[in-house]
């Protein structure tokens, strides 16, 4: 029996998984710690010199995904679970959920929204809706054609920042453009993503997607992200200007239109605030279909 395809595989997996990560090193984050630093380091010029100029803040995003668009009507439907550890505390994301639908033959859109529960080691949390993100995909060369490997698609994306992400009076709404492709192979499919954050971020990720058999596909990824604001006091605080992270995980297909997921990852470079420990994800994605009238 054909499956209903859903989002991707990988997807599936790990897209929740990279919204985990803390916000401030993350552009698909949920508001841990944006804008904050927890456990800052003692003055690093000395009681009483002048003050360094910058926010002690590093802006970080990555996104990923593929070049495949779900075709007109069908859509998504993903509800997960993540917990994230860092320095200065960890988070909870219950639910994240990550729905879209085709529109058209060569253009889909999307939203991702957690709710999430962040704990801090010197104080109180906090729990709220976090970070969301409003997608589009827009199909310029189609991997599925008939006699075609490679894929290729632009992913434009607005970012609402939670209230609790950014310092009182801040903007709130970024945008994102991320040009996403795909390669297929004969027993795997390779894809990627390189793009902008507008909050000053330039970011590169890529993805082995493997079927195990005919049930299971598991998925490494790895991504790196810029921070591309000069920041003085970032610097005295020691914070990476770059970041790099590694996740891997796996689909189980319970039938034609629903997966299970799992996935595990933390940052490679060095941890400071701005980066992930551990970072776990597991949930549910649901295929639909849904009649759009034609005009």
């Amino acid at each position: 029996m054909k499956r209903l395809r859903l989002r991707s595989a990988a997807s599936a997996a790990l897209l929740l998984l990279f919204f985990a990560m803390p916000a401030a090193a993350q552009g698909k984050g949920k508001g841990l710690g944006k804008g904050k630093n927890k456990n800052p380091p003692a003055d690093p010029q000395g009681a009483g010199a002048p003050a360094i100029p910058g926010t002690g803040v590093r802006q970080f995003g990555v996104w990923l995904d593929d070049a495949t668009l779900s075709p007109k009507g069908r859509g998504w439907a993903t509800f997960g679970v993540g917990y994230t550890r860092a320095l200065f505390g960890h988070q909870w994301d219950f639910p994240s959920v990550d729905a879209g639908i085709g529109v058209s033959r060569r253009v889909q859109i999307g939203i991702t929204a957690p709710v999430s529960h962040v704990s801090y080691l010197d104080g109180p949390g906090t729990r709220g809706v976090g970070d969301v993100y409003l997608a589009g995909k827009i199909g310029l060369i189609d991997p599925e054609a008939k006699g075609r490997s490679f894929g290729l698609a632009l992913a434009p994306v607005i970012e609402v920042l939670s209230s609790g992400s950014v310092q009182e009076g801040a903007d709130r709404v970024f945008w994102a453009l991320p040009v996403t492709f795909e390669r297929r192979f004969p027993r795997f499919r390779t894809y990627g993503t390189v793009g902008y954050f507008s909050r000053g971020a330039a970011f590169a990720s890529g993805a082995l997607e493997v079927p195990v058999n005919a049930k299971v596909t598991a998925t490494a990824t790895l991504s790196h992200t810029r921070s591309l604001e000069d920041d003085p006091l970032s610097d005295a605080q020691l914070l990476g200007s770059n970041r790099w992270d590694l996740s891997g995980g796996a689909v189980y297909f319970l039938k034609p239109n629903a997966t299970l997921y799992a996935s595990l990852g933390r940052t490679l470079s060095r941890l400071d605030a701005n980066a992930s420990s551990l970072s776990v994800g597991a949930g549910v994605s649901i295929g639909f279909q849904h009649r759009i009238g034609s005009h």
